[in-house]
């Protein structure tokens, strides 16, 4: 019985330790625009891992109901509109991404599943489920697909001090399997449900 706790232990502890190493196929380093006051919701600009070249604007509105538009800042073009209320303890995200290989727009969720002792985050598009458990204690919030575990994606809130007072996260992608947009719309919804509520 000893030997087998022992075995699920270092089972577990080796699962961890091949996620922590896992190399990224692609890195943005996303960063708060200058926002226009007053305005609630943050707007954010996606650039390459070097902070040189912008990818992605990430543009938001909050009127009777929240919005986000991404834009892919290379092609000039809108790659995912996302509709609802995650502000204020009410959470109903409703989105729609384009997807470049299907050459279509595709309609999904994402959920929020609250247990007295911890929060989930459940993302629903295209016949994938993903999934975000985010911590109070951890800057960094891992994507992972729901019936695999398997690691899709990061996102790690640098402290204010290193970014002169601006919000900036780095989002790391393991997977050429969703769209980048995909990533970007959960980085900024769970930012505005977290760190808008610290401020």
């Amino acid at each position: 019985m000893e030997l087998k706790k022992f075995l699920l232990i270092l089972l577990f502890i080796i699962t961890i330790k091949c996620i922590e190493s896992k190399k990224s196929l692609r890195t943005f380093v996303v960063s708060q625009d200058k926002p226009p006051k007053p305005k609630p919701l943050t707007d954010f600009t996606a650039y390459d891992s070097r902070e040189k070249n912008r990818w992605y604007l990430i543009r938001t509105t909050s009127t009777d109901l929240d919005t986000i538009v991404i834009i892919d800042y290379r092609a000039k073009k809108i790659i995912a509109n996302v509709e609802g209320e995650w502000v204020n303890n009410i959470f109903n995200v409703t989105f729609s991404i384009y997807d470049d290989t299907l050459d279509k727009w595709i309609d999904g969720v994402m959920l929020r599943k609250s247990k007295v002792f911890s929060t989930k985050y459940e993302i629903q598009w295209n016949n994938e489920r993903l999934y975000i458990k985010p911590s109070a204690f951890r800057k960094t919030m891992k994507i992972y697909k729901e019936t695999s575990n398997e690691l899709y994606a990061q996102f790690r809130y640098r402290s204010i001090w290193r970014t002169w007072s601006k919000y900036k996260y780095d989002l790391q992608i393991y997977t050429t399997k969703l769209p980048d947009a995909l990533y970007l719309m959960i980085m900024t919804v769970m930012h505005h449900t977290t760190q808008l509520h610290n401020v």
